[in-house]
């Protein structure tokens, strides 16, 4: 594990400092380190957005009539009793999420069972009214821009080779797109960000990923996201 790297203390006070405006407390944060880690995440990625000059808001549940802001750290739990970012630049409007469901590309009403997966980190056309899904209910696929995975831990090669499995899944024309330059447009690429280094096997996967274009990024504390 990564805990010598990440400070879950510090950076929990830091997060309380980034969503002031929500009210929000230590404890909205995670008790164990991994969903401290990825309140981070979800954090960095807002702030990556303000940073290109996006307006962000934060979109909190109602509880007893009041704004509430809660982040989810479970693959269970309906869209609508937790936060969310709405992010407009000029007249375009997209969300980010943390934890929610998504079609496989590959999946179709013939499927004896949905084919979907639970992503950590999930930035999403803003055209869906999610208010109504359930806790096993899938955004199409077609409405996912882009997408990361969050692992508080160093990096193995079988790790980001799952990463790749996972974009084969659910963006496979990422695998295909000749990539020219880091971030052809305001949204980020799909992404594994772990709170460790990446170790040597892991490293050689990502260099051979980077000869082969693909369009996606891999962060660790050694290459933060910017």
């Amino acid at each position: 594990m990564a805990d010598y790297l990440f400070d879950q203390k510090k950076t929990k006070d830091e997060l309380r400092v980034f969503f002031k405006t929500e009210k929000a407390k230590l404890n909205d944060f995670g008790s164990a380190v991994n969903q401290t880690f990825e309140a981070y995440v979800f954090a960095k990625v807002i702030e990556h957005y303000k940073e290109l000059g996006c307006k962000v808001k934060i979109i909190n549940p109602k509880v007893n009539g009041e704004s509430v802001f809660k982040l989810k750290f479970s693959t269970r739990g309906a869209p609508s009793k937790y936060s969310y970012a709405l992010v407009e630049f000029d007249d375009y409007k997209f969300q980010v999420r943390h934890q929610l469901r998504i079609s496989t590309k590959s999946d179709n009403s013939r499927l004896s069972h949905s084919a979907n997966i639970c992503c950590d980190i999930s930035i999403i056309e803003d055209n869906n009214d999610l208010d109504f899904y359930s806790t096993d209910d899938a955004l199409p696929n077609g409405q996912l821009i882009s997408f990361g995975e969050v692992k508080h831990m160093s990096a193995f090669a079988e790790l980001v080779a799952s990463f790749i499995g996972l974009v084969h899944e659910l963006q496979p024309s990422r695998l295909r797109r000749i990539r020219t330059r880091n971030h052809e447009d305001n949204n980020l690429a799909p992404f594994l960000y772990v709170s460790g280094y990446l170790n040597p096997t892991a490293r050689g996967i990502f260099h051979s990923i980077q000869k082969r274009k693909y369009d996606l990024d891999i962060y660790s504390y050694e290459n933060p996201m910017k």
